[in-house]
């Protein structure tokens, strides 16, 4: 198992506020405090999940150059965890920049003080150091049945407006430059490439618009990836999939996408995992939280709305792109429009922005949303309309990448954009949606829940391509659910 820690950028800003005082107001001092976290577990990564600072209270510590802290403030910071149900995680400061090592005092201070009474979480101690550029470092402190073991994280992530992952270059070395990759490097510098190849990013649909996106982020030098979609290609995809031929059809897209990729991809060592199943199967959804971003080129609402979930409770930030064609009532095209929406903490999440809604989920379990005698009898519920060409999906995967890159390149004085972009062909424009999610969202308050809020409609494997439900939420659906949506018009 590796181990990363991720940090929501107001927790961020809170802790640098604090532990960094005395450094910006030119003192040569440390200073410590307690924090809260819960666990986000993929297949090969558990990351700590901070989601609250216990700030010192009068007398809770001392301050001699050095930072020590006071045994009752311990005992505070443990009550407080066990009974929020979180781990303890503890945050100090040094006075360089950059990933941190240990001292033999924080050593001593973490592993014999503080290891033993955080056991009483039944989660490990995160222990986190901060630099004075803001960089962080973890590890996780684990009882080996004899003594407690450092764990080193392979990064730690901060969440926001922008993505700054801080690596640890032991576990993960920097690549070197390629020659192959001149362009892209001298394009937004060599320490930016280093972030990008060495992130995991996820694509969920390997659709027009997901292949693309896949295909642009193996060129730019990407090298750990995870491709995930149910579907074999059909006959009438040929003219959209960029990877597919006529040999291709009945293959499935994730599989034959993935082969495609690894011919193609840049990165000096290209990892690449194709999950061909629902990302409600519960490894392709492992798979997923593994992933630093994840890109979402999905039409279906149970997907898009997993996804959602995904990029709040596990703090991994989505972006959404998809296309809208509208036609004449006598024929041809009458305007196309398509968005990419960006999706995680401090930002609008795709339910409030009418992506889809809570009642269109549980029809897809029950089978309503395919069947289309009820839903003309319901009304106002939207069915993917699998519309789309060739130059519209390119245009959409393009905004999707700008958007990515964005989030990872951008220097503290870019502008920040909306939530949303969109674009309409025949006014040709664009525009950007600055909205934030309802004052009752429940989806952005679950925000670094991680497995305390595990997706319920998630399911064990598939059959034939089918994914079926447990009897527990089949009676759910039966019994209450469905038939109230029934009774109920829907609408967005």
């Amino acid at each position: 198992m590796n181990y990363d820690a991720a940090i929501t950028e107001p927790i961020h800003r809170e802790a640098c506020d604090h532990l960094l005082q005395h450094v910006r107001a030119g003192t040569r001092q440390e200073d410590l405090c307690f924090g809260l976290w819960r666990p986000s577990t993929g297949n090969e990564r558990q990351s700590a999940l901070i989601f609250e600072i216990i700030l010192p209270e009068k007398d809770d510590r001392a301050l001699h150059e050095n930072a020590s802290f006071e045994p009752a403030y311990l005992t505070r910071a443990v009550k407080l965890a066990v009974s929020r149900k979180a781990g303890l995680a503890f945050m100090h400061n040094h006075f360089s920049e950059g990933w941190q090592d240990l001292s033999d005092l924080d050593v001593i201070a973490e592993r014999d003080r503080i290891s033993a009474p955080a056991r009483a979480t039944g989660l490990p101690l995160v222990g986190l150091t901060l630099g004075t550029d803001g960089a962080w470092s973890a590890r996780f402190w684990i009882w080996n049945g004899q003594r407690f073991e450092r764990n080193w994280c392979a990064k730690v992530r901060v969440v926001g407006k922008r993505l700054r992952i801080f690596y640890n270059e032991e576990l993960m070395p920097p690549p070197q430059r390629r020659e192959i990759l001149r362009r892209t490097v001298d394009t937004w510098g060599e320490s930016r490439q280093r972030d990008i190849a060495r992130m995991r990013v996820g694509v969920v649909g390997a659709g027009s618009v997901g292949c693309m996106v896949a295909e642009s982020l193996a060129r730019m030098g990407v090298g750990n990836m995870v491709l995930i979609d149910p579907d074999r290609v059909e006959i009438h995809n040929l003219d959209r999939l960029l990877y597919a031929k006529v040999s291709s059809v009945g293959e499935y897209k994730a599989s034959l996408a993935a082969r495609h990729l690894k011919r193609n991809a840049t990165a000096e060592a290209f990892k690449l995992d194709a999950y061909p199943c629902p990302i409600q199967e519960k490894r392709a959804y492992r798979a997923a939280l593994d992933c630093d971003v994840l890109f979402s080129a999905v039409d279906r609402p149970l997907p898009k709305d997993l996804v959602n979930q995904i990029a709040y409770s596990h703090c991994i930030p989505v972006i959404s792109g998809g296309v809208r064609i509208e036609s004449k009532p006598t024929g041809p095209l009458a305007n196309a429009l398509w968005s990419v929406n960006l999706v995680g903490p401090g930002r609008r999440c795709l339910r409030c922005d009418g992506q889809y809604a809570s009642g269109e989920v549980v029809m897809e379990l029950d089978g309503s949303l395919d069947d289309p005698a009820y839903i003309r009898g319901v009304g106002g519920v939207r069915t993917p309309a699998n519309q789309n060409v060739f130059p519209f999906s390119a245009n959409v995967a393009s905004f999707m990448v700008i958007e990515f890159a964005r989030l990872v390149v951008a220097e503290e004085w870019w502008p920040q954009p909306g939530s949303k972009l969109e674009y309409s062909m025949i006014p040709a424009r664009f525009h950007y949606r600055r909205e934030h999610c309802s004052e009752h969202c429940t989806i952005s308050a679950k925000t670094a829940f991680g497995d305390h809020h595990e997706y319920p409609f998630l399911v064990e494997g598939t059959k034939n391509g089918q994914f079926s439900l447990n009897t527990r939420v089949k009676d759910l659906l039966r019994s209450w659910i469905a038939p109230l949506l029934r009774t109920l018009r829907l609408t967005r």
